[in-house]
């Protein structure tokens, strides 16, 4: 692994700490802010020279901010560490194969980042645990404010910040809460009515790592999909707000199937059989593992852990769903491995973390 990546790897993420708002269901919070110059052509029309002035004076800009901060260039990392900063949501794969000059800058703990040259000059990044989305928006303003000491904003009197993409146009803010749904997802209709209310809502849901990704480990973000003609605080406001009516209907969910007879049973059964496969399992890909653990997270926030003979750690459960990941296993053993041997050493650290022996009498 990169040594510049080492502190990042370290600390792990800030935002997977105990404590924030909505924890239970909300697992963190991000604001990204899209800025650009006020002058000269956007990114994908910039030539080498351009691109790269404005990559050193980023840079400079930048110096002092943060202790310990980081500023590399993305484009000579190799696979997996990319991959590694995909999954820790510091970079975007738009950045990392962008085949122009950029800069990724990142503090270690997380909570702040930047990216310079995606698909607008500036893509600022804050994060913050639980639903505290207004910390994650001043983590954000804090990078923002240093950059506007040095380099003016492409804006509009009329529209508000100008962006590449058209639907980022106004506040260039997209708020978003990442939420663990275990329970509604398995009742399976109060998922699909909150999916119709957020989009009747002028808000998103996507997957686990943003736009085109799938919801794995019943991990879904949702965010605001309106940044013209309302104010940033209430485009946050309105993120917040159902994210916690989700997280609400997320806990009545539960209780309902910690409480009734039947559910509970059924719950249960389910939730042994997780706990089964997991000592027995010689090998498990990301998707099987999430799943995994996300039923194992539900029956330990169902008080049925226990009879069900399952890891009961629900912190622990969630944080696991991130240090599975491809690019994080292949960081944390400092070496590539091919897919079968990630499944092999996936389920083994799992079952290490969790304190499970393997079932000798089984695959594993």
């Amino acid at each position: 692994m990169d040594e510049r990546l080492r502190p990042l790897l370290d600390s792990g993420p800030a935002w997977l700490a105990a404590g924030g708002p909505d924890e239970d269901v909300v697992v963190a919070a991000r604001v990204r802010l899209a800025r650009n110059l006020a002058t000269g052509p956007f990114p994908q029309q910039m030539d080498h020279d351009a691109a790269e002035g404005l990559v050193t004076a980023a840079r400079e800009a930048l110096d002092g901010e943060a202790d310990g901060a980081c500023a590399l260039d993305p484009s000579d990392l190799p696979d997996a560490d990319a991959e590694f900063l995909v999954e820790r949501s510091v970079a975007t794969r738009d950045l990392l194969h962008g085949g122009r000059p950029c800069l990724l800058w990142f503090v270690p703990d997380g909570l702040r980042g930047l990216m310079v040259n995606e698909e607008d000059h500036f893509r600022i990044q804050g994060f913050a645990a639980g639903a505290a989305l207004e910390a994650a928006w001043q983590n954000a303003r804090t990078v923002e404010r240093r950059l506007r000491k040095r380099f003016r904003f492409a804006a509009s009197e009329q529209y508000g910040y100008l962006t590449s993409c058209p639907s980022n146009v106004g506040s260039g803010l997209r708020g978003s809460l990442l939420l663990h749904l275990p329970a509604m997802a398995r009742a399976k209709a109060p998922m699909q009515r909150t999916l119709q209310a957020a989009r009747s809502a002028s808000l998103e849901v996507r997957g686990v790592h943003g736009e085109g990704s799938r919801a794995l480990g019943n991990l879904y973000q949702i965010s605001n999909q309106r940044t013209l003609g309302t104010q940033a605080e209430d485009q946050l406001r309105a993120v917040v707000d159902f994210g916690r009516e989700v997280a609400a209907y997320e806990r009545a969910t539960r209780k309902r199937m910690g409480e009734d007879p039947g559910a509970r049973r059924e719950l249960t059964d389910e939730v042994r059989r997780a706990a089964t496969l997991l000592r027995d399992a010689a090998g498990m890909a990301t998707s099987e593992a999430l799943d995994v653990l996300s039923k194992l997270r539900l029956g330990a926030l169902c008080g049925v852990a226990e009879e069900a003979e399952a890891p009961v750690d629900e912190r622990l459960l969630l944080q696991l769903c991130f240090r599975l990941q491809p690019g994080h296993l292949q960081a944390h053993l400092g070496r590539v491995m091919a897919p079968a041997e990630r499944d092999t050493v996936r389920v083994a650290s799992i079952r290490e973390a969790l304190g499970v022996r393997p079932d000798e009498g089984g695959a594993g």
